[in-house]
């Protein structure tokens, strides 16, 4: 499970390391009547931080989020599938059973990256709900696994580490840096890469639960459990 994440500007280590192409997050600054003629070189640094500025902080069920596609071409999606008949967007795809489910199916070949520096999840205890920030333990970035529909997308989940099991029955699926560009292959199929798919190991996380204050004042209304369904 996860309904919110966190990005920060750390997204610039990732446009290093994956060469990433970010004509599109450039152009979300531009004006309306943007001259889509213009190069990517007359979009400065400027309009890239301008435009990557709505994409960071904590990112929500609808909300734009960066997603990283074939090629290593950054774009945007809103986050979470719209589904007829649903009054919630599909924000999470199980990584056990989403292959049978009509909405995912088609986009088995449309995977993609989703950047992220942590994502929160609420312990339960008795009735009241206990809000944590999981990261990696120096709080780097990291890539979630993702689908995408060309404009929105979902985050994979699978079964939880054992180190944060007792928080929550779920955690996001992380694509570690050796299986990116497999990742990412349209030329390789599912199942061919479906084993990328599975909890990461028990010492590569790391978490904060929030003193009760804190958890009230949040108050768990935004809190979507698509699973208890």
């Amino acid at each position: 499970m996860c309904s919110r994440f966190d990005l920060n500007s750390d997204i610039r280590a990732f446009q290093v390391q994956l060469g990433l192409e970010m004509d599109d997050i450039r152009r979300m600054a531009m004006p309306d009547g943007f001259d889509a003629a213009r190069t990517s070189d007359d979009i400065g640094e400027d309009d890239f931080d301008t435009a990557f500025e709505s994409l960071t902080g904590t990112r929500r069920p609808t909300d734009p989020i960066a997603v990283i596609l074939p090629h290593h071409k950054a774009a945007i999606r809103n986050w979470g599938l719209s589904v007829s008949g649903l009054n919630a967007p599909m924000i999470n795809a199980r990584a056990e059973t989403f292959t049978e489910k009509p909405t995912f199916r088609p986009l088995l070949e449309r995977r993609c990256l989703i950047p992220a520096t942590g994502w929160y999840e609420w312990r339960k205890d008795g009735n009241a709900k206990h809000k944590n920030q999981i990261t990696l333990p120096d709080h780097q970035p990291f890539l979630f696994a993702g689908l995408e529909n060309g404009r929105e997308a979902t985050i994979i989940t699978c079964a939880p580490s054992r180190s944060i099991a007792h928080i929550h029955n779920r955690m996001p699926a992380v694509i570690g840096p050796n299986h990116l560009n497999d990742w990412l292959d349209p030329g390789h199929g599912f199942g061919d890469v479906r084993y990328m798919l599975g909890p990461l190991p028990d010492h590569v996380l790391a978490w904060e639960e929030e003193a009760p204050a804190s958890n009230k004042a949040d108050g768990n209304k935004d809190q979507i459990d698509l699973f208890s369904k």
